[in-house]
Parts: structure tokens; sequence; C-alpha cells
């Protein structure tokens, strides 16, 4: 664990990058197919049930979110103190995040079973669609301290330079859930067929046995860290230093969600056809968005290690590897996904005119993807930095002040087409707000300022 803290302010930056990037875009390629293996599934029973997926998934991203931004929080924070030498926070730390996900995990599962009819009709549910989604809502609701425990734990590793584990947890998960998946959803060899409730079935109880591996892990000697029961008790310092740059992730995280309900209430006026391809458009392009994600994770702990030591030189410089990296990447899988549409589609439907809408939303949604890769890589500079708010604007300006009207005024004017055209004109708007305020930040933290003495 030394050697790893160690080498993110003194190892060659581009293969340092590449080191922490890969296990995490495997992790985050292996939970993108979690959510196509869904969708296939779910293709399999029926477009309604497609759609029904649809409108569960922005309360799954809350979720999400929840842990996502406690990850951020704990990740920035623990790298910050390692840079500035201070680690003896790590451990109190790591009884924060087991704390959170025992406490809010439970509420938050128990709250959607007993008011699933007003969550599914807030995100989007149609009548015909509303019983369905409350099947599978029940059912995944049930995995969500476990979902939550792997997320935020995740970030203490990664904040002290190990996606390795964490990519380990995300892979046990995604496996047990290929395999439940058939059994629950079909019920061969005398087991029952649950439909869309065994596919929520299957993901919360293969998210259950894997928080379990992440438990052991956590416990053992082999974590670096030394979790004890008086650890757990709450602690105002570490929670408000989390919550400072894990809330505004929480929101940007929450306002995703929002934006997918709204595209769910615009596309429902055109029918439930129109629902499901924006689905199967959307779990294709986090496929494509993972490896941009994966990259950000690695790049996280090394701003905030250099941020912490004042070493601004080497922290610029990483993130200019991380954008331009995933600039190209961007491009490159864009361009495949623009061309694979028509065949990848075919996997999951076999409705013409699903197909057909399915492969205009690839297509139209695509074409910015090379913008989108070096933005998220400042949102997330920003956060290993511990500066949450500047992040939170840039993701606020894209999605409130650039897509929503966007998407209102677009899809009444050119319809459907338009719904979907309104992202790419948001990604490039928002690319150029992103590149001024770069500036200013570069301006802020010159890259010529001389690091903290005996700090190296």
């Amino acid at each position: 664990m030394q050697k790893r803290i160690a080498d993110l302010g003194v190892a060659p930056l581009g293969s340092l990058l590449l080191k922490l990037s890969v296990p995490a875009i495997a992790g985050m390629l292996v939970m993108a197919l979690y959510n196509i293996i869904d969708t296939f599934w779910a293709g399999r029973l029926g477009t309604e049930a497609v759609a029904a997926l649809t409108v569960v998934f922005p309360w799954q991203m809350i979720v999400g979110a929840l842990g996502v931004s406690t990850g951020v929080g704990v990740s920035s924070l623990v790298a910050r103190r390692f840079g500035e030498g201070r680690g003896e926070t790590s451990n109190r730390t790591a009884g924060q995040t087991v704390l959170f996900a025992g406490v809010v995990g439970p509420a938050l599962g128990a709250t959607a079973v007993f008011f699933s009819l007003p969550v599914v009709r807030l995100f989007g549910a149609t009548p015909a669609l509303e019983g369905l989604a409350r099947d599978y809502l029940h059912a995944v609701a049930l995995g969500v301290p476990f979902v939550l425990f792997l997320m935020s734990t995740s970030g203490l590793y990664r904040g002290a330079g190990n996606t390795v584990f964490p990519t380990i947890t995300i892979v046990i998960s995604a496996v047990l859930n290929a395999m439940l998946a058939p059994l629950l959803i079909l019920g061969p060899w005398g087991l029952p067929r649950l439909g869309v409730t065994g596919l929520g079935l299957a993901t919360a109880l293969s998210q259950f046995l894997a928080s379990l591996v992440a438990m052991v892990y956590l416990w053992s000697r082999h974590s670096g860290f030394r979790v004890r029961l008086r650890h757990l008790n709450p602690n105002l310092g570490v929670l408000k230093d989390i919550a400072q740059v894990g809330a505004p992730a929480f929101a940007m995280q929450v306002v995703g969600s929002v934006m997918i309900s709204l595209y769910n209430g615009v596309l429902g006026s055109f029918g439930t056809v129109a629902i499901a391809a924006y689905g199967i458009n959307f779990r294709l392009l986090m496929v494509v968005m993972m490896p941009i994600f994966g990259t950000s994770q690695g790049l996280l702990p090394i701003v905030g290690f250099n941020y912490g030591a004042r070493k601004y030189d080497r922290m610029w410089r990483g993130i200019r590897i991380a954008a331009v990296g995933t600039g190209v990447a961007g491009l490159v899988l864009g361009a495949a996904l623009w061309l694979g549409a028509p065949q990848i589609t075919r996997l999951f439907t076999g409705d013409s005119e699903l197909e057909h809408l399915a492969i205009r939303a690839i297509r139209i949604t695509i074409v910015t993807m090379w913008l989108v890769g070096p933005q998220i890589m400042f949102v997330s500079a920003m956060q290993g930095m511990g500066h949450g708010t500047h992040a939170l604007v840039l993701a606020l300006t894209r999605q409130l002040i650039f897509l929503t009207p966007g998407l209102y005024f677009l899809s009444h004017r050119f319809g459907i087409t338009g719904a979907y055209v309104a992202q790419p004109v948001a990604d490039v708007l928002s690319f150029f707000v992103t590149a001024g305020f770069l500036l200013y930040m570069v301006r802020r933290y010159r890259p010529d300022r001389a690091p903290l003495q005996g700090v190296e």
C-alpha cells in the first residue's frame, strides 16, 4: 500500500495513469455489461419489459449516485491526506463508509418498496408500464445496502492507488448476475418463472454475495486498513470532508437521473417504443462511456495526491494526458458504435420499429463522444482537488442550462429526432464553457509553482 501511495507522486504519469485506469475501466465495462445483460433478457420478455427497466433506471441512478458520491468523497479525502503526509484518518474514513451503507441503504430500499407506485410514476411510467416497473423495483430495492457498500468502500482503495480490488468485486457481481438472471427469469429445471421480478432478484442477490467478499477483504490484513468498532461511531469531521466533495458529485448524478426521467416523459408522448429505444441507446452509450469513467477514476487519486503535495506541474500534466487519451478513445469507440449500430440493436429486439428508432438514437447521440471525455476528466480533476462545487457547476451547466431547454424545444420542433439531437448540442456548448473554466484554474494553480518543501 505504501508503495502505491508513493507512486502517485513520482511514477511516470503515462504508465501510472494506465496502471490505475485499466482495472477501473475493466470494472466499469463489466458494470455496463451488467446492464446490457439485463436489457438482453428483458428483450426476451418483450418491448414493455425493456421500457419498464428504462423507467426504473433513474431510481437506480440515484442509488448509484449515493454510492459514487461517497466513493468520490472518500477517494479524494484519502488521496489528499496521503499527499499531505496525514494517513492517520484512513481507518476512521473506512469506518464511516461502512456506517453509511448500513444506515442509508436499508432506509432507501424500504422507501422504494413502500412507495413504489409514486416512484415509477415520477420517473415516467405510463399506466401500461406501472405493474412491470413496480415488480422490478421491488426486487432490485433489496440490493441497495450492498451496492452502496461496494461502491463507497471502493473509494478507499482508489484513494490509496488500488484499483484492482474494486474491479474484482464488480466482476464477481456481474458474473453472478449473468448466471442467475436466466435461471430466475425463465425458470428452467422446475424453478419458478419470475420474469422481470427474477431479473431484479438476480441483481440484488449478486450484489449481496459480492459485498460479502468485500466485507471480508476490508477486515483482512491485505486491505491496508485497520477498521475497529470505534471507527464506526459517527465522526462529523470526516463526514463533513467527504460530503464537501461527495455532495456535489451526488447532485450531478441526481441531475442525470432527472434528465432520464425528463426523456422518459417527453418520449412517452410518442409511445412505449420510443422509451424502449432510448433505453437501449442509453445502455449502449454507457458501454462506450465506461473506459472514460474508468480513466477518470484513475486520474482522481493522481490529482488529489499531487494537489495535496502542491506539485501542480505534475498534476496538470496528468490531466492533459487523460484528456487527450479519452478524447481519442471517444472518437474511435463512437465510430465503432455508429457503424455497428444495426447489428448490435438486433441482439435486443426483433421489433423492426424499435430497432429503427434505437439505431437513429445511437447514431445521433454518439457524434460528440470525443468531446465528452476531456470534460469528464476536468470534472474529475476538480473533485480530486476538493473543488466539488466547481465540478457541480460545470455539470449543471450542461444538464440544466443546455440540455433541458434543448430537449423540450427540439422535441417540440422536430419530434423524436429532436429529442435525441438535444444531447450532442448540449455537449458542444458545455465543451466551450469547460474550456474557459479550465484556463481560469490553470492560472490559479500555475504549473510552475513550487511544491511543498520536502515533498517529492
